[in-house]
């Protein structure tokens, strides 16, 4: 039976990544490796859905203590839709060098490499994690990343296997200060000496699992990429629950996933810019998966606007000038960056005056979602010059947050301008914000233990 599971997860993906097949019956949805388990407390009985069928849990109690207790103890939550690809062979090396802005030489067995890849004019293509399982053999994690990494394999003519791994390994992220105290009570064994980006494999359950210590939310963390072909993975997730309320573990659903990115100020693809891969044109049908078609055509400014350099967004220092050719490499060095990403922190005296306005009888400008937008395009003009993005509201800080891609001259302190509203045809309104530095919420994740 549990054999089945695994093969059955494997045939739905294969189905669900046909995407111009007909939702719902010819290409399906399903949960991650571990809804048995996720079903058994998911409270808000929905599933948010992302990334070629993936049904995540939405809410398990109330999303602000989810977020709550990533600062305080800890979280599990679930990634397991990130697309994984495995890239082997004499050229993989090659490949992955030429792939991403990265220096990747130095890269040795059981290290993570965060990777941005760039299209050839400089701008952000894709960005995630880059394992390193042997000399010849890499695993790469990010949405759309098989069908990139394909696409620069047809053009160099290297020598590669690519395969897409994705329903093969689950990715648990188990992120907060007292996430060691989880793991090790977990495993029963010492995780102290494990750097920030290395990885160890176990066995978990009898299960082949790939530990590494990583993590977007800026606490200390590790993910699990357990095996699903066992179809234990499901008893992980419940084991990491139930051993973690000693500890005030809390599970993450998707309603808060998305806090912790922008507290920790870490820019993620389509909430705060656009992946650079198509044209224009293509990049705007795509976003119809993103936005409503209204909203779409009330879009005041053109795609390119929001297709950024890593230096754009905060990665100036994954560069490495000196490493030779890579793709993109000669127009990143010839930019000279306009903007640079930066904090906001909205004015609590407005948006309390915004929700005010919601019982007055006159039109006003719409309420923002809490705890944020999700996964939507949603680029706020900021005046004085630039984008907002990725608002959330932090429980932590108890402040309406947001990353801002601003013009370079902007100091911060800066007094700024945030453009709210009128995504149809409702009123806006102006949400004063100070320009601060990221990120809101200091970063843990390398400390040594």
């Amino acid at each position: 039976m549990l054999r089945f599971m695994a093969e059955n997860l494997r045939e739905q993906y294969e189905k669900a990544r046909q995407l111009g097949k007909l939702a719902f019956a010819e290409r399906p949805y399903f949960g991650s490796p571990a809804a048995p388990a996720q079903a058994e407390t998911n409270a808000s009985q929905i599933w948010g859905h992302i990334n070629a069928g993936y049904l995540i849990a939405y809410e398990y109690t109330r999303w602000w203590k989810e977020s709550l207790a990533l600062r305080s103890a800890a979280v599990i939550g679930d990634w397991s839709w990130l697309n994984k690809t495995r890239v082997r062979g004499r050229d993989a090396f090659r490949l992955m060098s030429y792939a991403t802005v990265k220096d990747l030489s130095r890269q040795s067995i059981g290290q993570v490499v965060y990777t941005p890849m760039t299209n050839a004019e400089g701008k952000v293509a894709i960005e995630g994690l880059t394992l390193k399982l042997a000399e010849d053999e890499y695993l790469f994690t990010q949405s759309a990343g098989f069908k990139w990494l394909e696409f620069l394999k047809q053009k160099t003519g290297m020598k590669v296997e690519l395969q897409d791994v994705t329903p093969d390994y689950t990715c648990y992220a188990l992120q907060g200060p007292r996430s060691t105290e989880v793991l090790e009570a977990v495993t029963g064994e010492s995780w102290r000496d494990l750097k920030f980006s290395r990885f160890r494999k176990i066995s978990l359950l009898n299960t082949e699992t790939i530990v590494s210590r990583q993590g977007v939310t800026g606490e200390v963390g590790y993910e699990f990429l357990m095996r699903t072909d066992t179809g234990r993975a499901h008893e992980l997730w419940r084991r990491l629950r139930e051993v973690g309320r000693d500890f005030g573990l809390r599970e993450l659903g998707f309603k808060a996933q998305m806090i912790g990115h922008t507290e920790t100020g870490i820019a993620t693809v389509i909430r705060d810019f656009l992946p650079a891969r198509g044209t224009p044109e293509q990049l705007r049908r795509m976003m119809r998966h993103w936005m409503s078609a209204e909203e779409l055509e009330r879009m005041d400014s053109p795609v390119e606007e929001h297709l950024c350099s890593p230096a754009e967004l905060g990665w100036e220092h994954t560069i490495s000038r000196d490493k030779g050719d890579f793709f993109g490499s000669a127009a990143l060095m010839r930019e000279s960056p306009r903007r640079r990403l930066m904090g906001l922190e909205w004015s609590s005296e407005d948006l309390a005056e915004l929700y005010a306005a919601q019982f007055r009888d006159a039109p006003g400008a719409p309420p923002p979602d809490l705890p944020t937008g999700q996964f939507r395009v949603l680029f706020l003009r900021v005046r004085e010059g630039g984008w907002a993005s990725g608002y959330a509201y932090s429980p932590t800080l108890r402040r309406m947050i947001s990353l801002a891609r601003l013009d370079r001259e902007i100091p911060t302190g800066t007094k700024v301008q945030v453009a709210w509203g009128g995504f149809s045809d409702e009123p806006r309104m102006a949400i004063g914000a100070t320009v601060v530095e990221l990120p809101f919420i200091a970063r843990n994740r390398k400390k040594a233990l």
